[in-house]
């Protein structure tokens, strides 16, 4: 049975969006996980399109990870952590915030 015609039969609109979170949570949970792991990350100093690069990120690790201990905001910081390098973080960060 196709997904569209699944979502139909019990009532629910395909189209609808299921998880919506705008940019301002999104990084207010970036920035909790950034203070937990790696509070030597330049947030501040950081470019528009690398902001938009972990926003993108984190909108793909809600999808993907259970919400606890951060493991969604630190995937995110984990797909990015070369270009976080360039505002401050260290290997020492990388590995506090590892899943391992």
């Amino acid at each position: 049975m196709d997904m569209s015609d699944l979502l139909k039969k019990v009532g629910l609109d395909p189209e609808r969006p299921v998880v919506l979170i705008t940019a301002r949570e999104s990084l207010e949970n970036l920035l909790e996980a950034i203070k937990e792991y790696c509070p030597h990350l330049k947030i501040d100093e950081m470019t528009h399109e690398d902001i938009e690069s972990l926003l993108s990120g984190y909108n793909r690790c809600v999808m993907s990870y259970h919400p606890e201990n951060y493991h969604q905001e630190r995937d995110t910081l984990l797909r990015n952590f070369e270009m976080l390098r360039r505002y401050g973080l260290t290997d020492d960060d990388y590995s506090s915030i590892d899943f391992c």
